[in-house]
C-alpha cells in the first residue's frame, strides 16, 4: 500500500447520489485519491462480503455535507495507510459528527499527521488529535520516537474472537502472566508441554518472538516515520503465506520414524528489539455477548475480568479463555499496534499484553466509536484480511445493528473440505475411504497430482493418471457423486511445490499446462477450482489459472477466512479468481501434521466440531483440507466429522466445494441493493440482479427490525435472533420493515 502523500492524483471520485441511503457506510478518503486505489477497494470488498454497502465520501464531500447530511447514513469508516494525513478542520468535523451520534470506526494511523505552517506533514504533539475519540492517547511520537509502534500478539477472550470471525484453530489460548505479560486482571494456565518447557526455560512461550530472540523484559518495535506513519510497512506478514506446507518427502519421513522437522524462517524487516514499555492502558478483557457493553462514565479500567480456566480440551468447549491470533506453523501471530497510554472507559475488544489497547468500542458524546489499533488496510493488501474484514463485521452487526446479505447460498452455513490427492500411495486409502462411505455425502473439492513421479524427476511414485484406470475411474465416480475435481498443481508434486517461484514461469507453466490436461481428460471437462502442492502460488500461475476458467483455489495467506478477493502485494489480483483460505487447528492443518506431532484424537474431533459450529453460530464456511493416507489411518475421526455434522441437519449445515461457493460469491457480486426511508419507522429494501437473485438472502436482527411485511419477489421466515427475507428466482425483489419499538441504539 502506498501513503497518499506520495501518491500522484488520479480521476476523481464520482458525486455522491442526492439521495441518502440510511444503510450504507461512508469510507472517508483524501481528495484526489482514485476509487480504483486498492486500499479504497480493499474496504468495498471487505464491505461486500461482509454483506453491507459502503460508499466512498472524500474529505471535500464530508464538509460539505455537514453533521446533519453525515448522519443520515449508517456510520462513518475512518481507514488507516490509505489517508494518514487529516487537517485540523476534517478532525473536529469527524469529532462533530461522532459527538452528535454518529457511529465511527477509527483505525490505526488514519490522520496520525497533520500539516504544519508550510504543508509539510508532520506528527502531532504530544498525541494523535483523535485521542479522545479513541478513548486512548496514542500516537505517542513526541514522546517515544522510534518506539512509538509495537510489535506483538494479540489477544482478546476466546469469545470476543469468534465474534471478530476468528475461527477456531485460527486463535490459541495465551501463555500466563509470567511467560509473557497477559493484560491485567487475567490469568491463564499453561496449555501445553511445549508452553510449559518455555517458561522452565525462562522464555516468553511466543514463537515468533522466541525466534527473535526476544527476552522475558523484551519487545520488538517498529520505527514510524512521515512516509510510514504507523510502522506497519517495517514487517511483512506476507511473508506467512508462502510458508510450504507439508509434503510428500515430509510424510515419508516420519512414517520412516525420523523425527518431524518444521523449521520456519521468518523475515522481521526493520523491527528491532528494546525494553517492554512500562505505561501502556490495562483494560480488562470480558466474555463476549451479542452486544457491546460500553462502560458508563463512573467505570474503570480497574474493573475485575473474570478468571480464566484451562479447557477440558483444545475445543470451545468449557469456560471462556484468554486467546491470541496464531498461524499456519507459527504459533502466535505479532501485529503492529501504536503503544496506548491512560485508562480505557470502554468495552475492550482485544489487547497488546505490551503495548496497550488493541480495539475497544466506547461512548463518544452521544455517538459510539470503535476504535482498531491495527494496520487493517496493509494486512489485508499482505495476505491477513481476517482482521479487516473481522472487526467490520463486528462494527456493521454489534455497533450498526445493520442489515447484511449472507455470504452463503440461502444463508446455510458450511465446511468446505479440500482433499489433497499427491501421490499414488493416495490411491489405496482413497478407495478405502470410498468404501467406508466418507464420500458418499457431495460437495467436497478433490485435487490431484497427475504426473507419474511425486519427490522428484524418475521415482515413479505418482498417479500417471494418463495411464491409470483405477485413479481415472475414482475420479469419474466423484463428478458423478457431486464432488468438484480438479488439479492440484503441478505434476510432480514436492519437485513443484519446493521449485516453482515468480521468476520460472517459462520452466514450470507446462508443469501446470499437462497436470490441468490430464485431469480435464479423465473427468471429461475443464476443471473449474485448484490447489497448488504445498500451497505455493506464484502470480503467474494463479493469472494462469483464472484464464483458464478456473473460478476457485486453495489459498495459503488470509488464512482462517471465508472465500475472498485476492488480495496480494498491496493490490488486488485475479478479479474473478475467488480463493479459499486454509483454516487450520494451531500451527498444524492436516490429519498427517496431527499424527506427526502428537496431536491428540479427541482435540481434532473437538476442533472439527467447533469448526461447524462456529460456522452455523457466524453464518459463513471455512475450508480444511486433509490427505487420503492420513484420513484413513484416523477413519473414526473422518467418521466423526461426518456424523456430527450429518447431525446438524441440511437445513442448517451444508458441505461445499471451492468452486460452488466461488460460483456463488461471483453471482451475489452482482446485486445490487439499497434502503430508502419512507417515514420515521419504515425503510424500504430493494434488490435487483442481471438473472436471478434466487439464494440470496437478506439477515435483519430481530432486536432493531419487526418482521418484514409488503415483501415482493421473496418469502420471510424466522432465522433465531434474524429475520430471513430469502429471495425468489427473480430479477427484483423488494419490502418493507419498520423500526422495532423497543430497539435502543445505545
Amino acid at each position: 500500500m502506498r501513503l497518499l502523500a506520495a501518491a500522484p492524483s488520479k480521476a476523481p471520485i464520482a458525486a455522491l447520489a442526492t439521495a441518502i441511503d440510511p444503510g450504507q457506510l461512508m469510507l472517508l478518503v483524501p481528495d484526489g485519491l482514485s476509487p480504483s486505489d486498492p486500499g479504497v477497494t480493499a474496504w468495498l470488498d471487505a464491505a461486500s462480503e461482509v454483506g453491507t454497502r459502503m460508499v466512498v465520501v472524500t474529505d471535500s464531500q464530508f464538509l460539505s455535507m455537514g453533521t446533519a447530511g453525515a448522519l443520515g447514513y449508517a456510520g462513518l469508516v475512518l481507514p488507516d495507510t490509505i489517508h494518514a494525513i487529516g487537517t485540523d478542520d476534517l478532525v473536529s468535523a469527524v469529532r462533530a459528527y461522532t459527538e452528535a451520534g454518529g457511529k465511527t470506526f477509527l483505525t490505526f494511523d488514519f490522520a496520525a499527521l497533520t500539516l504544519n505552517g508550510n504543508g509539510v506533514p508532520v506528527f502531532p504533539i504530544p498525541k494523535s488529535r483523535l485521542s479522545d475519540l479513541a478513548g486512548v492517547d496514542y500516537v505517542l511520537y513526541d514522546k517515544y520516537l522510534d518506539r512509538t509502534t509495537g510489535l506483538g500478539p494479540v489477544t482478546a477472550m476466546r469469545s470476543t474472537l469468534r465474534e471478530l470471525l476468528v475461527p477456531p484453530g485460527k486463535s490459541q489460548a495465551y501463555p500466563p502472566a509470567g511467560i509473557s505479560g497477559a493484560p491485567a486482571g487475567v490469568s491463564v494456565a499453561p496449555l501445553s508441554l511445549e508452553t510449559k518447557a518455555r517458561a522452565a526455560g525462562g522464555k516468553r512461550g511466543v514463537p515468533l518472538l522466541d525466534a527473535a530472540g526476544v527476552t522475558e523484559r523484551e519487545v520488538l518495535y517498529l520505527a514510524p516515520s512521515v512516509s510510514d506513519p504507523g510502522g506497519a510497512r517495517g514487517f511483512d506478514p506476507q511473508q506467512f503465506q508462502m510458508l510450504p506446507s507439508y509434503s510428500v518427502q515430509d510424510r515419508e519421513r516420519a512414517s520412516s520414524g525420523a523425527r518431524p522437522s518444521r523449521m520456519v524462517k521468518i523475515r522481521y524487516g526493520r523491527a528491532f528489539k528494546g525494553a517492554a514499555p512500562t505505561r501502556s492502558t490495562r483494560a480488562s478483557l470480558t466474555s463476549s455477548g451479542s452486544r457491546p457493553l460500553v462502560a458508563s462514565d463512573d467505570e474503570t479500567e480497574n474493573a475485575s475480568a473474570p478468571d480464566v480456566l484451562l479447557p477440558k480440551a483444545a475445543t470451545d468447549a468449557g469456560p471462556d479463555e484468554l486467546h491470541a491470533y496464531s498461524g499456519y506453523l507459527l504459533g502466535y501471530l505479532i501485529y503492529p499496534s501504536y503503544q496506548t497510554e491512560g485508562a480505557y472507559l470502554g468495552t475492550t475488544l482485544a489487547t497488546s499484553p505490551d503495548f496497550g489497547l488493541v480495539a475497544g468500542v466506547s461512548r463518544f458524546g452521544a455517538g459510539t466509536v470503535m476504535f482498531v489499533n491495527l494496520p487493517l488496510t496493509y494486512l489485508k493488501g499482505r495476505t491477513d484480511a481476517l482482521p479487516m474484514h473481522g472487526f467490520l463485521s463486528y462494527f456493521v452487526k454489534n455497533v450498526l445493528d445493520g442489515v447484511r446479505l449472507s455470504a452463503m447460498p440461502k444463508a446455510v452455513p458450511g465446511i468446505t473440505f479440500n482433499w489433497h490427492l499427491d501421490s499414488k500411495a493416495a490411491q489405496a486409502p482413497m478407495l478405502a475411504l470410498e468404501k467406508a462411505g466418507i464420500f458418499k455425502t457431495a460437495g467436497t473439492s478433490m485435487h490431484m497430482t497427475a504426473g507419474p513421479d511425486t519427490i522428484t524427476f524418475g521415482d515413479g511414485t505418482g498417479f500417471d493418471l494418463d495411464h491409470n484406470p483405477t485413479a481415472q475411474a475414482f475420479l469419474q465416480r466423484m463428478v458423478a457423486r457431486g464432488h468438484s475435481v480438479g488439479s492440484h498443481g503441478g505434476w510432480i508434486h514436492d519437485y513443484y511445490g519446493t521449485n516453482v517461484s515468480e521468476t520460472n514461469e517459462a520452466q514450470f507453466l507446462p508443469f501446470l499446462v499437462d497436470n490441468r490436461r490430464s485431469v480435464d481428460g479423465a473427468i471429461g471437462r475443464p476443471s473449474r477450482d485448484y490447489s497448488a502442492p504445498q500451497g505455493n502460488n506464484p502470480k503467474w500461475a494463479m493469472t494462469w489459472l483464472e484464464s483458464q476458467g478456473v473460478v476457485g483455489a486453495y489459498f495459503g495467506g488470509h488464512t482462517g477466512l471465508g472465500v475472498t478477493r485476492h488480495y496480494r502485494d498491496g493490490t488486488l489480483l485475479n478479479p474473478s479468481l475467488w480463493v479459499s483460505p486454509v483454516t487450520p487447528f494451531g500451527n498444524y492443518a492436516t490429519f498427517e501434521e496431527f499424527q506427526d506431532f502428537n496431536v491428540p484424537k479427541a482435540d481434532v474431533l473437538g476442533w472439527y466440531q467447533s469448526l461447524i459450529d462456529f460456522s452455523i453460530a457466524q453464518n459463513t464456511a471455512r475450508m480444511i483440507y486433509a490427505h487420503p493416507p492420513g484420513a484413513y489411518d484416523w477413519m473414526d475421526v473422518m467418521k466423526g466429522l461426518i456424523a456430527y455434522a450429518a447431525g446438524k441437519g441440511t437445513s442448517k449445515f451444508k458441505w461445499y466445494s471451492i468452486e460452488r461457493l466461488a460460483d456463488f460469491m461471483a453471482k451475489r457480486n452482482q446485486v445490487a441493493w439499497s434502503e430508502a426511508r419512507l417515514d420515521a419507522q419504515t425503510t424500504r429494501i430493494t434488490a435487483t440482479h442481471p438473472t436471478s437473485l434466487d439464494e440470496m438472502v437478506w439477515m435483519l436482527p430481530k432486536n432493531r427490525y419487526l418482521k418484514p411485511t409488503n415483501v415482493s419477489g421473496a418469502a420471510v421466515s424466522d432465522g433465531g435472533a434474524y429475520w430471513l427475507v430469502k429471495a425468489k428466482a427473480v430479477t427484483t425483489m423488494n419490502f418493507k420493515v419498520k423500526a422495532n419499538p423497543a430497539y435502543s441504539s445505545s
